[in-house]
């Protein structure tokens, strides 16, 4: 019976890491930190953040760049509910200076994404990238790093 238990234990412990490794990171999206997730399609991390002051109650996400590696930003054309319901989204660079996000004109074509209730499922997002439309994951909030802030090792400079 022990090493069922033991089993048991250690089974536990692999799903708990590997669906904890599951989780990105949070990225910075221009002056903002992520704060939820979903995967789109089978692989297409998508990153998302609220926008504030004068932009407020815009929404603002990232996506992986799969030509050049970077993170591309894109800033919903209309207020976003809560929910984030479907929006054109259109390409942004963060302006340091200006500390706003500006939209540009460099050929990247804007995108739809967001999501709307199911009487079955509740809320369902898609993301569409021209005329594919990738069924996206649920959206999820990072988990919280305050538990890290106040005890974890503190984050090493340069210098």
């Amino acid at each position: 019976m022990p090493r069922a238990h033991l089993l048991l234990a250690l089974l536990a412990a692999n799903i708990t890491t590997a669906w904890a490794a599951a989780e990105p990171a949070p990225l910075m999206l221009g002056n903002l930190k992520a704060t939820q997730f979903q995967t789109c399609g089978k692989g297409i991390d998508v990153q998302v953040a609220d926008l504030k002051g004068a932009d407020g109650s815009r929404t603002v996400i990232g996506l992986k760049n799969n030509k050049t590696g970077d993170l591309d930003l894109f800033a919903s054309t209309n207020v976003s509910a809560k929910e984030k319901q479907y929006d054109k989204y259109l390409p942004v660079n963060y302006d340091n200076l200006s500390q706003t996000f500006i939209a540009v004109d460099n050929g990247r074509p804007g995108i739809v994404w967001g999501g709307a209730v199911t009487n079955l499922k509740g809320m369902e997002y898609s993301l569409a990238l021209g005329t594919h439309v990738y069924t996206c994951t649920n959206l999820a909030p990072f988990a919280g790093e305050v538990a890290n802030d106040l005890y974890g090792e503190p984050a090493k400079t340069a210098g």
